[in-house]
């Protein structure tokens, strides 16, 4: 009896450290979670990943999230590439993304929990149409991504987490914000509606702009039934949205050469309840038809909320 209390006791305690832990900040790889860096709070995190595209390359990223509210969160995200994996070498600065989750609700009897993503990349990196010094580890061109993300708990041991996105993409010839419109004084402002009618010419929803635009969706799951180990798998897929030709459409990367499929897995240490390390790994399993593509990424993490 003393044991059976002593293990239900564990578990509660590792179930209401794990509802803490819920609440953190930092995505998977591949897929976006419900969690949130908590009011006033701050996040930093830091990943290390070696790329296979061909040759083996190094991309280091640096984080930081705000806990604007409870139901609010915001990230910046810088990456650095360096050409070497293990040594010093010839190296550039990657993209900036700047990245704001909303927190929805909880419906079900608060086994299902729903978001809302916006994601816009700044192209500080090269333009990857046209070098490929550093393609797939930035793009060089802004991407706007944008849609719902959703996490179901099962029996509060096992998460299954979905992201549903639209990437507004840039094409190598666009200029991405020239689709609005925004002095009153002229009429094609109103004509095009500050640039949302998709039914005029050079606005930003209009036909020729989206043929760069993909969907993108992706399903993970992970358990803390061996907390302070959490593991995790990943699924994630994209399609571009037109079959329509693009003048990009050769160049291998997502959404132009290829539509993507990668799975991914990893585990992830809390030394304390706002501080983890992790360690993962995506693969390609297409990757005997895309040798020039993303064969697989290998990564570690660390992340501590304050």
């Amino acid at each position: 009896m003393k044991r059976l209390l002593l293990t239900i006791s564990a578990t509660g305690i590792a179930l209401i450290l794990f509802a803490a832990v819920g609440r953190r900040a930092s995505g998977l790889p591949l897929t976006e979670t419900i969690y949130m860096v908590p009011e006033y709070d701050v996040e930093i995190y830091l990943r290390d990943e070696v790329w296979q595209t061909g040759r083996c390359s190094r991309r280091d990223s640096v984080g930081l999230g705000f806990g604007a509210t409870d139901e609010f969160s915001l990230w910046l995200q810088f990456d650095y590439l360096s050409a070497s994996a293990f040594k010093a070498t010839r190296s550039d600065v990657g993209d900036l993304f700047i990245k704001g989750k909303f927190y929805i609700g909880d419906y079900a009897r608060n086994q299902i929990h729903l978001g809302f993503l916006l994601s816009l990349r700044f192209p500080l990196g090269k333009n990857a149409y046209v070098a490929d010094e550093w393609r797939n580890l930035a793009l060089g061109k802004y991407e706007l991504k944008l849609g719902p993300f959703i996490r179901f708990d099962i029996f509060d041991v096992f998460f299954i987490h979905m992201n549903l996105f639209y990437t507004f993409r840039e094409g190598n010839s666009e200029n991405f914000f020239g689709g609005f419109y925004f002095d009153i004084t002229k009429k094609d402002t109103w004509v095009k509606v500050f640039g949302l009618n998709p039914t005029e010419e050079d606005t930003f929803f209009s036909t020729d702009r989206l043929k760069n635009d993909y969907f993108s969706i992706s399903m993970a799951w992970n358990t803390n039934y061996f907390y302070p180990f959490i593991p995790y798998i990943e699924f994630y897929g994209s399609i571009r949205v037109s079959r329509a030709h693009i003048d990009t459409g050769s160049v291998p990367i997502e959404a132009a050469r290829y539509n993507v499929f990668l799975m991914s897995a990893g585990l992830r240490y809390f030394v304390k309840e706002a501080v983890y390390l992790g360690i993962y790994t995506i693969q390609n399993p297409l990757r005997m038809s895309q040798k020039d593509f993303i064969q697989a990424v290998y990564g570690i993490e660390l992340s501590c909320q304050i």
